[in-house]
C-alpha cells in the first residue's frame, strides 16, 4: 500500500511554464517529473545532475575548507571551514 504526501513548491512561473513544456515533450507532467527527481536523488544519496551555472556558490563544491570559509565569510557566517565533513545537526 503507497503512503502519499503533499509537497508545495514555489518557484518562478517562466521557469515552471518552461519545465512543464519540455516535460510534456517527453510525455510527462511536472508531477511525474518531480517524483523521478525525488527517487533518483533518494536511490543515489546525491543530486541526479551536476550543478552548472549559478555562480553564487562558486567553488564550494571542491570541498576546500579555505574556499568553503571564503564562502562563509561572504555570506556573513563565522565558520572558518575547518570543521568540514565532521558537521553535527543541532
Amino acid at each position: 500500500m503507497s503512503k502519499e504526501t503533499t509537497l508545495n513548491v514555489h518557484l518562478n512561473k517562466d521557469v515552471k511554464e518552461r519545465a512543464a513544456k519540455v516535460a510534456r515533450g517527453m510525455g510527462l507532467d511536472l508531477n511525474t517529473v518531480v517524483n523521478l527527481f525525488l527517487v533518483e536523488m533518494s536511490n543515489t544519496n546525491q543530486l541526479p545532475f551536476t550543478p552548472t551555472g549559478y555562480s553564487k556558490f562558486p567553488g564550494i563544491w571542491s570541498d576546500n575548507p579555505q574556499e568553503i570559509a571564503h564562502f562563509n565569510q561572504h555570506i556573513g557566517l563565522t565558520d572558518d571551514g575547518s570543521d568540514f565533513g565532521n558537521e553535527t545537526a543541532d
